[in-house]
């Protein structure tokens, strides 16, 4: 069937309807009501595929163009009489019947325009391979009206107009929301799962007592056992000064108070080295008088080391004799 057929078998089922809406009575689906709604569909169905599949071949030619305008202004006509009679609610009366008649000699009409004037001029000038093409957009936009009213979607939004399957397009949506909506349950399942699992303790590195300002301080032990070197840049004599500060006194002069720095340190105060610590520790002093022993001890070494001391209590003097030596027999 080529396309003028499909067009003349669309006149002929229209008009055969309209014959049927006006024999029709009372109510249901083949009721007057029912039957007008189906032809205001098939009606409205059947001008779209012309006029987009259709009427833009036949606008290019001068002979077909005026009979186009002619032939839009009575279907805009129709259509709003369409309109008016199903806003009516005397469907079913002698007026309504009356006024229903008048409209099917219009469309009847129209179809005559169409086919004696218009459709033999397009016969001359469209060339059988576009005729071709004609059919097959007429068909697709007929097929894409029917399916649109099913899905209650626009016809715009099928793929039928385009070539496409629907039910093959449909079909593939439809696997793909499944496969996005099994991946996010399953997104969400993991979450859960981890969210119940028990909390672990995270471990930490020990600090110290109280935290120390970066760069003061070296706080690592080195491998003789002793305290590490000041950090960052202290010279020779701030080396020398920290040392000293560590046994309890200042170099050169007598002690300050406690937190006093040592003269060696210089006046940055993070090479202070004189204050105790867990990373400083004090040390026991060595001979000289310092604040923790103000009276000292001999620089030979500690209290075990003296000799003639007096009064030690039994302490190792070196074979020598201890106490008060007696003369001239006192």
């Amino acid at each position: 069937m080529d396309l003028w057929q499909m067009v003349l078998t669309d006149h002929a089922n229209i008009v055969e309807l309209c014959r049927e809406v006006l024999r029709a009575t009372g109510t249901g689906p083949n009721g007057r009501a029912g039957l007008f709604a189906e032809l205001d569909v098939e009606l409205e169905r059947h001008f779209r595929a012309e006029e987009r599949a259709i009427h833009p071949a036949l606008a290019r030619d001068d002979r077909t163009r005026n009979y186009l305008t002619e032939l839009g202004q009575e279907r805009q006509e129709i259509r709003r009489r369409m309109d008016e009679l199903a806003a009516r609610p005397d469907v079913n009366g002698r007026d309504w019947a009356q006024d229903f008649k008048q409209l099917a000699g219009m469309i009847s009409h129209a179809f005559t325009l169409e086919e004696g004037v218009v459709m033999t001029l397009a016969r001359t000038i469209i060339e059988p391979h576009e005729l071709d093409t004609m059919r097959i957009a007429y068909e697709r936009e007929k097929i894409a009206s029917i399916e649109a009213r099913r899905w209650h979607m626009p016809q715009a939004m099928m793929p039928s107009r385009y070539g496409a399957s629907t039910g093959m397009v449909f079909g593939i949506l439809a696997g793909v929301a499944a496969v996005g909506t099994a991946a996010l349950l399953w997104s969400q399942t993991r979450q859960r799962a981890s969210s119940n699992r028990p909390l672990r303790p995270v471990r930490h590195e020990p600090e110290p007592p109280f935290p120390l300002r970066s760069g003061v301080i070296d706080n690592r032990l080195s491998r003789s056992g002793g305290m590490g070197r000041p950090a960052g840049g202290a010279t020779a004599g701030g080396t020398a000064g920290a040392a000293m500060a560590r046994q309890g006194f200042a170099s050169g002069d007598e002690a300050g108070p406690p937190g006093t720095p040592a003269s060696g340190s210089g006046d940055n105060p993070a090479q202070d080295t004189s204050w105790f610590s867990s990373a400083n520790p004090p040390r026991a002093p060595s001979g000289l008088s310092t604040g923790l022993q103000p009276g000292g001890l001999s620089p030979g070494g500690g209290p075990a080391a003296s000799t003639g001391s007096i009064g030690t209590g039994g302490a190792q003097t070196g074979g020598q004799d201890t106490g008060s030596l007696k003369r001239d027999g006192r």
